[in-house]
């Protein structure tokens, strides 16, 4: 794109030529019905707490109410919608935390819990469904990314027909959280696409408030959890693991003994036997969300976007609460994209790149080594999952394994340490990819790493670091995806990684079409 000065960012939505590293999506006048930060954050509230209040009334009324709801943003408010799906992605459980009090069965809890899903998937079909009716308006490379992620989408549905018949809730259960990342994908992609956002400030806000709310819950969960119903909400997440007797087991083969949820929150620091001997335990923060990894990940996440856009203070102000965490894959996710980006400002980028991809490769290889080393479970759950892939390469369906499918109790630890793998798949989201879809699986990861090269080549068009930092975010959670389920599967990490690659890629396509316009016109 000729004619910038140097440094500047080439996007003609931006108003004034405005330095690279603060290149986020602004308002525009053209930019149709975009509500306010204050509007996009009441809508976004509304959204997420609607539908978990009016499950008391009954499940189909819940659901009734979240699609109406999905169905009118995406129709007449579909700016608001990157903002409404991150903030119930993130706050959802807490709503469900406030009324748990009044929850009456497991099956309930759990479907609560799923609301965000439907909500996505809601407001997906309205946002896709315009494209395939006029796709040929679109330029051939934005095309490509969307058709490229529907054969993804159409693959896991075959495999999930498969699962089915192998295990109903079980492929439920993975269905949804296999596909939600491209689904995010695409509707930010084809938002963005559409419409001038403005998001910056809605996003700040809301990652202050997830570190805001990380820090309270550190210095005093014994006084906020009362007044959020979290006690409640956490007595029904570890209600399996008590009634299964996993408590008692535990007390046995470790000597740990484990008497209410309090418990189950003090880990060693950095979750590593590596420390072990330090003897330091730390009370884990679950966040707003309930779950510590996913918690990390998403201060992870606005960590890097900020820093992106020169927020550098908020890597820092977070930084804490991660080593509180202690999510390895989280911080790795951090430090990995923060020092490539902070290398591209004074090293070639094929240098960097070349780098990144090495330090992925040795990080992969010394895991393995240290987890079989270490008899850590993340790693004898990927050789089990690999053992399975290879005794199937076609495939298991969708639910077959998992740790979501799985009765996790159950599996005898001690047996697999001593074989040096486990029977089925678990612990790994790449294992449990291989294990369920086969060899097919690869063309899966390969949509993601083909997304991640596509933000890579619009960092070397724009030199904008918001593509780059994506771009090594995005590579860094597929890789952790070996040691890790929620890497790929839970919300906060892969889908709003990849959900925030749909946004960029989609503005950018915009306005190079605008470019194009432009261009015709004189």
């Amino acid at each position: 794109m000729p004619g910038n000065a140097p440094g500047t960012s080439a996007v003609p939505e931006f108003g004034p030529a405005v330095p690279r590293w603060h290149a986020l999506p602004r308002a525009s006048a053209d930019a149709g019905w975009a509500p306010g930060t204050l509007g996009t954050l009441v809508l976004a509230v509304v959204l997420t707490g609607a539908p978990v209040i009016v499950h008391l009334a009954g499940q189909p009324f819940g659901i009734a109410v979240c699609v109406l709801l999905a169905l009118l943003v995406a129709t007449f408010a579909a700016p608001a919608l990157p903002i409404v799906l991150l903030f119930s992605c993130l706050f959802q459980n807490l709503f469900v935390a406030l009324v748990s009090p009044a929850i009456a069965t497991m099956e309930e809890f759990n479907a609560m819990r799923g609301y965000n899903f439907v909500l996505t998937a809601a407001a997906w079909i309205v946002i896709v469904a315009p494209y395939w009716t006029a796709r040929a308006s679109f330029s051939r490379d934005f095309r490509s990314i969307i058709d490229v992620t529907t054969a993804a989408l159409v693959l896991i549905g075959v495999y999930f027909v498969i699962g089915l018949r192998v295990n109903p809730t079980g492929a439920i259960v993975y269905l949804r959280n296999i596909v939600m990342p491209i689904l995010m994908f695409q509707i930010f992609a084809l938002v963005a696409h559409r419409q001038r956002l403005s998001i910056t400030t809605a996003l700040v806000v809301i990652a202050i408030v997830a570190v805001a709310y990380g820090y309270a819950e550190f210095l005093a969960h014994d006084k906020l959890f009362p007044l959020t119903n979290g006690d409640s909400y956490l007595e029904w997440r570890t209600k399996q693991d008590h009634d299964s007797g996993m408590w008692v087991r535990e007390m046995r083969e470790t000597g740990r003994v484990i008497r209410s949820y309090v418990d189950t929150m003090e880990v060693d620091f950095l979750n590593t036997s590596f420390l072990a001997g330090l003897k330091l335990r730390v009370y884990r923060v679950v966040g707003p969300n309930f779950h510590s990894i996913s918690f990390a990940y998403a201060l992870a996440f606005f960590s890097l976007v900020l820093f992106a856009i020169g927020r550098w203070w908020y890597a820092l102000i977070a930084l804490p609460l991660l080593l509180i965490v202690g999510s390895k894959g989280a911080l790795i996710m951090l430090a990995f994209t923060i020092l490539c980006t902070v290398l591209l400002l004074y090293v070639r980028d094929s240098i960097v790149m070349s780098a990144f991809c090495a330090a992925m490769l040795l990080y992969v290889a010394v895991a393995i080594m240290t987890g079989i080393q270490e008899q850590d479970y993340h790693v004898l759950g990927f050789i089990g999952s690999v053992r399975g892939f290879l005794a199937d390469p076609i495939g298991h369906g969708i639910g077959a394994g998992g740790n979501l499918a799985l009765d996790m109790t159950a599996i005898d630890w001690s047996k697999s340490q001593n074989l040096g793998h486990t029977d089925v798949a678990v612990e790994s989201a790449i294992g449990v990819l291989l294990y369920q879809m086969g060899v097919l699986a690869l063309m899966v990861v390969a949509v993601l790493v083909w997304i991640a090269a596509r933000l890579w080549k619009w960092y070397g068009r724009t030199g904008s670091r918001l593509y780059a930092v994506t771009c090594f975010a995005l590579l860094t959670t597929v890789t952790n995806g070996i040691f890790q389920e929620e890497a790929l599967f839970a919300p906060l990490a892969l889908a709003t990684v990849l959900a925030f690659a749909g946004l960029l890629l989609g503005r950018a396509h915009r306005t190079t079409a605008q470019d194009s316009d432009l261009r015709q016109v004189r």
